[in-house]
């Protein structure tokens, strides 16, 4: 027995010693490679793996490298992180059962109709950070993030387009801020809304707008001013001399940090991907088309697009799976399904460390912790082992 303790206590000396036979840039190469639940597991082998696994600059090379989706679980009521093979990462536990979700970064703000409250999580801690009482005249809400200042800011939008606006983690002042109305009827579903670069987009419910607005016009609110922009932005159909209006479907989704809308052709089972060029100019550039499998779409084949890998790969949420379209050889693949789930959302931030700091300080925490990887050797830093050897 006391041999097995001998061990154990020896263990956490062996793997730090082991930290030092490889340089850091070749085992940050290899830890690249594992997926964030087993990086948090390794956490637990020696302080240094757990500071290299810890910095901002390898959470986000990690990220990149292992894309996951957030998605509210039906029969849990709990909200669940997975990756792109079907394994959930983690599992984050609601007081009540969550109806939508919006995602922005590593905060996830989960709406609730039947409880009355609203809550903003934490996906790296799985901690409720803000609860707001949900309006009854609410209809839609939205999480967004300013690159600028960090903040995390909700708008939300109740019955007759009035605008309301809270700043997440404000403390005391940080009660709903009532701003100008909608300039027209926007849509509800989440499909018809996207938030890029701190400026939320919304498609608008043409049964309801004027007859002079098209079906592909967008307004947009500016999270920063926290003010509508006076113009609509003109969607890209304009730039076609003929669509048909009674065949097509739009959606606006949010692709490699640019604002897209998918437009869909019912006629001909097909898809164009435009993303937003210049916002000013209203100027649209058409990056993939995709061909839909199958049939005439039904509202359940609905193709949301979620992610463009690396390879080129479009990855979309289509019919209760994660599928990805190939542009290259125009086939598509399946990923994972995605059965009993729903609001299933891009998770944009990482599970190995928090970065709502803002860019700027993970920047600066990210190169104290590599000047400290770099003077430590074996675990222990030079200056300890000074005075070591003095003893």
């Amino acid at each position: 027995m006391a041999a097995a303790l001998a061990k154990l206590d020896e263990a956490p000396i062996l793997a730090a010693a082991n930290y030092g036979v490889l340089p850091l840039d070749v085992l940050s190469g290899v830890l690249l490679r594992l997926p964030a639940d087993e990086l948090c597991r390794l956490r637990l082998v020696c302080r240094s793996w757990r500071s290299l696994t810890s910095d901002p600059l390898f959470a986000k090379a990690h990220s990149s490298r292992h894309p996951h989706v957030v998605a509210l679980h039906s029969n849990s009521g709990e909200v669940h992180v997975v990756d792109l093979s079907g394994n959930v990462l983690k599992r984050i536990h609601l007081e009540h059962r969550g109806d939508d979700l919006t995602t922005q970064l590593d905060l996830l703000y989960v709406v609730s109709f039947r409880s009355g409250q609203d809550h903003a999580l934490n996906v790296v801690t799985g901690m409720v950070e803000h609860t707001t009482q949900r309006s009854s005249s609410t209809h839609t809400t939205v999480l967004g993030h300013v690159p600028s200042t960090g903040e995390y800011k909700v708008l939300r939008i109740q019955w007759g387009q009035r605008s309301e606006v809270i700043t997440l983690g404000s403390g005391n002042n940080g009660g709903w801020r009532q701003r100008p109305r909608a300039p027209t009827i926007i849509a509800v579903s989440s499909r018809y809304m996207a938030q890029v670069g701190g400026v939320a987009y919304f498609m608008l419910d043409q049964p309801l707008v004027p007859a002079d607005i098209e079906p592909d016009d967008i307004a947009s609110f500016d999270l920063v001013t926290e003010e509508w922009r006076p113009t609509l932005i003109h969607g890209p159909l304009r730039q076609l001399t003929k669509y048909p209006i009674g065949v097509i479907y739009l959606c606006l989704a949010k692709l490699n940090d640019c604002l897209v809308m998918v437009h869909y052709n019912y006629q001909d089972v097909s898809g164009d991907l435009w993303f937003l060029e210049d916002i000013d100019k209203s100027l649209w550039i058409k990056r993939y088309s995709v061909r839909c499998e199958g049939g005439p779409l039904r509202d359940n084949q609905f193709h949301h697009p979620l992610l463009v890998l690396e390879d080129g790969r479009v990855v979309f949420f289509v019919d209760e799976y994660l599928r990805s379209y190939d542009p290259r050889t125009r086939t598509w693949a399946d990923l994972t399904m995605m059965r009993g789930y729903h609001s299933v959302r891009m998770h944009h931030g990482s599970l190995l460390c928090s970065g709502k700091r803002g860019e700027g300080g993970a920047a600066v925490d990210a190169t104290r912790r590599y000047k400290g990887l770099k003077r430590t050797v074996g675990g222990e830093s030079p200056r300890k082992k000074g005075r070591r050897r003095r003893s």
